[in-house]
C-alpha cells in the first residue's frame, strides 16, 4: 500500500458552525495593483504581498507563487512549487520543482521587475492593473520554465479592513516541468495585500483555515474562519477566547489589516453567482480527517448563507496536499480540492494554518 493510499483513508468527521453580520467589502483601486511603500518610520515587520497559482487538474499538475515584500528591511522572498499527482507530499521539498529564497534585494517597483534566483531568472508584470498580470520563470539547468498570464475573471474584492483583496484569475499559458511541457488554461484566486504588519510569531488562538473555489468565470468564494471544532481542548474549541488572554483573544491574526471581521470566529468571505460577489454571513463546516491525522484533510462540506439570504452548499474531496513552511513557524497544509457545487464541478484551496501551539498537542 502507498502512503498516499494509507493517509486518506476514512477517519474521522469533526463539525462547526458560524454565524455574523454582513461587511462591507473595502475599496480597491487601480493604484493598489502596485506597491505601497510604507513611511520611513515603519515597523520592520511592515509587509506587502502578491499570491498567483495555477492548476492543471487533468494532469494533477499544482502551483503556488507567492512574493512578500520586507519594506522597510528593504527586502523581499520570492516562492514558487510546482507538483505532479495525486499524492499527499510529506515534505515541501518532495514537489517536482520548489525553489524559495528568503533574502532578496527588494526591488522598489514591481510594474515590470525582474530577480535572479540561482539559477532561475524570474520576471512579473503587471500589464493593466486589476486586470493582467503576466509573469515567467526560466531555470534551464533544471528543465523548468513558465510562461503564465493571469487575467481577472471578476473584479477584485477588498477585504474587511482594506489593504487586502481577493480575486478571481483565468489562467493561461505554458509550464516546462523535467523537460515536458504542459498547457496551463483554468482559473485560480489570487491575494494580494499591503500596509500592514505581519508578525511572525506564533498565535494561540484555533488553526486559521483559508479556502478558495472556482467553477468557471463567474462563479467563486472565498472564505476564512477560525475553526473551533478541529482540535479537541479548551484553548482551540468554541469558547477558547475566554481561556486566551490579551490581544489574542480577538481574534486578530497575522492574516488581517484589522478590519471589522463577521465574528469571532468567521474572519472573512465571499461567493458569487453569475460575477456578483456577496458578503458571507453564515457557515457550516463538516471536515473529514484522513485516517491516523488530526490535520490531513480526505474531504469538506460547506453551507454558506450570503447576506441576500441565498444558501450555497459546496463539496470537496482532497486530491492532493503539500505541507508549506511559510515561515519557520507556521506550517500551512495545502490540500488542491476537487468541488462540487449547484451541479457544477470546480476546483479550489485548502489552506490550514497550524503553529508550535496546534503541532506541540496534537501532533501531525
Amino acid at each position: 500500500m502507498t502512503r498516499e493510499t494509507a493517509s486518506l483513508r476514512d477517519g474521522a468527521w469533526k463539525e462547526s458552525s458560524y454565524r455574523g453580520e454582513a461587511v462591507d467589502f473595502s475599496a480597491v483601486a487601480a493604484g493598489d495593483d502596485y506597491l505601497h511603500l510604507p513611511a520611513p518610520d515603519a515597523h520592520f515587520t511592515a509587509i506587502e504581498t502578491n499570491l498567483y497559482g495555477f492548476n492543471i487538474p487533468e494532469a494533477d499538475i499544482h502551483c503556488n507563487i507567492y512574493v512578500l515584500w520586507h519594506h522597510a528591511l528593504n527586502t523581499m522572498s520570492v516562492h514558487i512549487f510546482v507538483y505532479r499527482g495525486a499524492r499527499i507530499l510529506a515534505h515541501q521539498l518532495e514537489a517536482d520543482y520548489f525553489l524559495e529564497h528568503l533574502y532578496l534585494p527588494a526591488v522598489r517597483d514591481n510594474a515590470d521587475w525582474t530577480v535572479q534566483m540561482g539559477g532561475c531568472r524570474v520576471r512579473m508584470k503587471v500589464v493593466r492593473p486589476l486586470e493582467e498580470v503576466h509573469m515567467w520563470f526560466d531555470d534551464p539547468a533544471r528543465g523548468f520554465a513558465l510562461d503564465l498570464n493571469c487575467t481577472g475573471a471578476m473584479p477584485p474584492v477588498g477585504r474587511p479592513g482594506g489593504k487586502h483583496f481577493t480575486q478571481l484569475m483565468k489562467t493561461s499559458g505554458q509550464v516546462t516541468l523535467d523537460g515536458e511541457a504542459y498547457v496551463i488554461n483554468g482559473f485560480y484566486m489570487r491575494d494580494r495585500s499591503w500596509g500592514y504588519n505581519r508578525p511572525e510569531q506564533a498565535e494561540r488562538t484555533p488553526p486559521y483555515r483559508w479556502m478558495t473555489g472556482w467553477f468557471g468565470d463567474d462563479c467563486g468564494f472565498v472564505v476564512a474562519w477560525l475553526d473551533t471544532g478541529m482540535l479537541e481542548g479548551r484553548e482551540f474549541g468554541p469558547h477558547w477566547n475566554e481561556v486566551v488572554a490579551g490581544p489574542e483573544a480577538s481574534g486578530a491574526n497575522k492574516w488581517e489589516s484589522g478590519g471589522k471581521t463577521p465574528s469571532l470566529n468567521l474572519r472573512s468571505g465571499w461567493i458569487a453567482r453569475a460575477g456578483r460577489p456577496v458578503p458571507v454571513v453564515r457557515m457550516d463546516v463538516r471536515t473529514l480527517f484522513a485516517e491516523g491525522s488530526r490535520l490531513l484533510v480526505k474531504g469538506i462540506e460547506l453551507e454558506i448563507e450570503d447576506a441576500q439570504g441565498s444558501v450555497h452548499r459546496i463539496t470537496g474531496t482532497t486530491r492532493s496536499m503539500i505541507p508549506k513552511m511559510y515561515w519557520q513557524n507556521l506550517l500551512v497544509y495545502m490540500h488542491f480540492m476537487s468541488l462540487e457545487y449547484d451541479g457544477r464541478r470546480g476546483d479550489g484551496d485548502l489552506m490550514d494554518s497550524y503553529a508550535t501551539h496546534h503541532i506541540r498537542s496534537f501532533g501531525l
